[in-house]
C-alpha cells in the first residue's frame, strides 16, 4: 500500500471516529455510533433517532 492510500485512510477513520463520537453523546456505545454513522450520518438535532434505540 502506498504512503498515499495510508494518509487517506487515516484521513477517513479520524473523521468517522469525530462523526460517531458526536453519536456516544447521544447515549450510543461505541459499535453503535460507528454504525450509526453509516446508516443515518451525523446526528441533527435533539429529535428522536432510532439508532441508538435498543
Amino acid at each position: 500500500m502506498s504512503k498515499g492510500w495510508r494518509w487517506f485512510l487515516l484521513a477517513v477513520l479520524v473523521v468517522w471516529t469525530v462523526f460517531a463520537l458526536q453519536w456516544t453523546d447521544l447515549g450510543c456505545d461505541y459499535p453503535e455510533a460507528y454504525l450509526a454513522v453509516l446508516r443515518f450520518g451525523t446526528p441533527e438535532g435533539l429529535e428522536f433517532l432510532p439508532a441508538c434505540a435498543g
